[in-house]
């Protein structure tokens, strides 16, 4: 059941990505890149995804 936060974070990021990037294309004046928008989002869900594992990792060999 842990596999599907992962799911979830990154179809949300997907959304909410195509959703920023096509409101800041339109605020700046740009053509909106829907495969740009979507690498960038892709690759900040995925970082955003393995630093909290990263940090619970830490905080475990501490103890």
């Amino acid at each position: 059941m842990e596999e599907m936060r992962y799911v979830a974070v990154i179809f949300w990021a997907i959304v909410l990505g195509q959703v920023a990037g096509f409101i800041g294309g339109a605020l700046n004046q740009q053509t909106f890149s829907s495969e740009q928008t979507m690498i960038v989002t892709v690759v900040f869900a995925i970082i955003f995804s393995i630093i909290p594992l990263l940090l619970d990792s830490d905080k475990k060999d501490r103890a």
